[in-house]
């Protein structure tokens, strides 16, 4: 999508890039960065791509980072090497 259309699809739900920006607890210039492509935050893409209840690749289709999965990490890693057993055993 093109920041205009992001900027939109927030106006739409009835926010604006300023409360999402308070919401995150980050500064309006952050996310104002990401919605113009010109700095990335996996975690800010989520929220608005949440916020906007469309897929992150959908929203931000020319940032490739966004379109992999993200990794995990500690509990979130050990579930998935024991669901991976699980699979690989049947």
């Amino acid at each position: 999508m093109k920041s205009q259309e992001i900027k939109q699809a927030i106006k739409a739900k009835g926010y604006t890039l300023s409360m999402l920006a308070d919401a995150l607890d980050v500064n309006l210039a952050t996310v104002s960065g990401v919605v113009c492509g010109h700095t990335q935050s996996r975690r800010i893409a989520e929220a608005i791509a949440k916020l906007i209840e469309k897929p992150i690749h959908v929203v931000f289709p020319d940032v490739d980072s966004y379109a992999q999965p993200k990794l995990l990490k500690g509990a979130l890693r050990q579930q998935g090497v024991n669901e991976l057993k699980q699979l690989l055993a049947s």
